[in-house]
């Protein structure tokens, strides 16, 4: 039974996405719908886990991409001096509690690209690690244009990017150590994502 329903996330999510790229460029205020989004794309490629013992290395990345995410919007020693707004939904210390569905949902769609690969794990590792930097550089005009952050002087420091690919090449490196089987959900989201949010950046 399952099986037979992961077989359509994919056209579930182009669907979604598809509706959510039209709400977006007729009602911009339908932005406040990206929080369900994010819960939606979550939710598709955790359930099409196999291996239930995955589940730990989703739980794991969820926490330490929110632990990190708090530290930076603290202190500015990580990724640099950004804010975040209220669209995102609420939080705890000035960080969305859905910015770790972000983190475990693009570390799992990089994976999901390498993972079948005969690499050693380090070279997918480090493939992972520069696709979530790819998909990051991707989102940021994006997320600065309807304000889902606040960088200081609009402007995103190449430190962001650094911080990026070492936090997500480590989450790769942590959820490739749970031997997942891969994710055909979470490949398909990643072209989902770079299609929705490169028209986005030209619209």
């Amino acid at each position: 039974m399952k099986d037979k329903l992961v077989k359509y996330f994919p056209h579930i999510l182009i669907g979604f996405h598809l509706i959510g790229l039209f709400l977006f460029i007729a009602w911009p205020a339908m932005i406040v719908l990206t929080p369900l989004n994010l819960m939606l794309s979550g939710f598709l490629v955790f359930f099409t886990e196999t291996n239930k013992k995955v589940s730990i290395a989703y739980l794991l990345i969820f926490l330490l991409g929110f632990l990190v995410e708090l530290v930076g919007v603290q202190t500015g020693l990580l990724f640099g001096n950004y804010r975040y707004s209220n669209i995102l939904s609420e939080g705890v210390g000035g960080v969305p509690l859905i910015i770790g569905v972000n983190w475990f949902v693009i570390v799992v769609s990089s994976v999901s690209l390498f993972i079948n690969f005969k690499f050693q794990i380090w070279l997918k590792v480090i493939l992972s690690g520069l696709a979530a930097v790819l998909m990051d550089f991707i989102i940021e005009p994006v997320a600065i244009k309807y304000e889902f952050w606040i960088w200081e002087n609009n402007t995103v420091p190449l430190y962001n990017y650094v911080c990026w690919f070492v936090f997500s090449a480590g989450f790769s490196w942590l959820y490739l150590s749970f031997k997942p089987a891969g994710n055909r959900t979470a490949f398909a989201l990643y072209f989902t994502w770079l299609g929705f949010f490169l028209i986005l950046n030209f619209i």
